[in-house]
């Protein structure tokens, strides 16, 4: 067995105070009393364990609902949390202590008793003592891409592939793996391992074993009453929702790998058309920062030699009536197997050095996303960002830059017009109000897999 010196022991302190410092989002107490509620507890003969308790808001919850006269331990045993970060141990330990020395258990007593409960451990690579009916907190949400190294090194050989996208998953799916065949989860979560496309692995593991017996937003300014580092007075920037799990059976909602809608999650399933059997949708090119690949007018007229295609972005829109105004940047398109030359050459060589690293991966007169799209005919441009679907017409001819989304008829024979007239139905505002992950202050975040999926009625 390897020897923890002091330089490893430094090491780790410090990937565990990196990491507390950014998921500590502790849940308030009404939101834990609900979810509790939800899931039963407590049940005569069931345990419960918080996974990542923090400072023992489910814990002391937990066993406010269960008698624990002085003294007796076995009665603790019930309920146990597992921590990493040693600090919101020890304060999760004074309050459950607090807890047990109003019910009259002896200063010492109810110190030994409060680490009986709160363990500084880590559950994803640790074993929990014993069988658990109940799995109850608000675990983590941390992209894999954000941890510190050193716990990047501890957790890979442990966690499957699916579930490394972010810290939530491992422990989503620790969770539901430990649950007995009589047992739920209960757990406040960020709403994205719902929905998005990286996350169907997941579901779909969860889903052998566990289904969705309830599913509800929450406030985020409400919910957590210590938020990540963030402006005084501000909410946390995460999508909260409280979702129970219970083993497969009875009336629920599957997992099964699609995408699933916080806000109708137990609406009836669309099994008939969605837009993409009756349209194409295609991501607009990114062609990096403005005055390489993406022109304005005084720099087009620079390059008479050139390739160019008028292009649009968001604010070319007339914000109240959605139209589209003249184009006034254009983008300069260049091919994979022919090197530019003259005034092009001279333009790309001068301006590549602005270019950010993640759009210098190929050969170097291409921009970092080719331009790829069908311009021949008429099409609509949907924004990324927005409170709503916006159809915007775009003619023949002009590109769309920057992520925004593009849509074209499909072959089935409906025209753009009845395109468009699904886009701004009401049942399709309101079906992408549901589906579409938040952003800050209302904005939806609208994807081409969103847009694809709109059912056609």
């Amino acid at each position: 067995m390897a020897i923890e010196t002091g330089t490893m022991r430094a090491e780790r302190t410090s990937a565990i105070d990196a990491l507390h410092a950014a998921t500590a989002l502790y849940t308030s107490a009404p939101v834990v009393e609900a979810l509790l509620d939800r899931m039963g507890w407590p049940d005569a003969d069931g345990r419960l364990l918080d996974p990542s308790s923090g400072d023992g808001s489910f814990l002391v919850c937990a066993l406010a609902r269960i008698p624990t006269r002085p003294g007796d331990f076995e009665a603790l045993e019930r309920v146990q949390g597992w921590e990493m970060h040693p600090q919101a141990v020890e304060h999760a330990r004074e309050r459950i202590a607090d807890l047990l020395s109003a019910r009259g258990w002896s200063e010492a007593d109810a110190s030994r008793g409060a680490e009986l409960v709160a363990h500084e451990g880590d559950f994803l690579t640790s074993d929990p003592r014993g069988t658990f009916r109940f799995v109850a907190g608000n675990p983590p949400y941390l992209r894999w891409g954000h941890l510190p190294p050193l716990l990047k090194e501890t957790w890979s050989p442990v966690l499957p592939a699916f579930a490394r996208g972010d810290l939530l998953h491992a422990f989503l799916d620790r969770s539901v793996a430990i649950m007995p065949e009589d047992g739920v989860v209960g757990l406040v979560t960020s709403d994205r391992w719902l929905f998005n496309a990286t996350t169907t692995g997941l579901r779909r593991t969860i889903g052998r074993k566990a289904g969705i017996s309830h599913l509800a937003r929450l406030d985020a300014a409400t919910s957590f009453y210590r938020p990540k580092t963030r402006r005084k007075n501000s909410a946390p920037r995460v999508h909260p929702v409280e979702v129970v799990l219970r083993p497969l059976g009875g009336d629920m909602l599957e997992l099964c790998g699609r995408p699933i809608s916080p806000d109708g999650a137990f609406d009836e399933v669309h099994d008939g058309q969605v837009l993409a059997d009756v349209a194409t949708v295609k991501l607009a090119p990114w062609l990096g920062p403005k005055g390489i690949f993406l022109l304005g007018s005084e720099q087009a007229r620079a390059l008479p030699d050139a390739d160019l295609v008028p292009a649009v972005d968001s604010d070319d829109i007339d914000p109240e009536t959605d139209v589209l105004g003249p184009p006034t940047r254009f983008a300069l398109r260049t091919t994979r197997d022919a090197e530019p030359e003259g005034a092009v050459r001279d333009h790309l060589l001068s301006s590549r050095g602005r270019m950010p690293k993640r759009g210098r991966l190929g050969r170097w007169w291409m921009p970092p996303e080719a331009i790829t799209l069908p311009l021949d005919r008429p099409a609509i441009l949907v924004p990324r960002i927005g409170r709503r679907i916006r159809a915007v017409r775009l003619p023949a001819g002009v590109l769309p830059v920057n992520h925004n989304l593009y849509v074209v008829a499909g072959q089935d024979g409906r025209s753009l017009d009845e395109i468009e007239g699904i886009l701004l139905s009401e049942a399709t505002q309101a079906w992408v109000v549901r589906n579409a992950p938040r952003l800050e202050d209302g904005y939806l975040d609208i994807r081409a897999g969103l847009i694809r999926r709109i059912p056609v009625v």
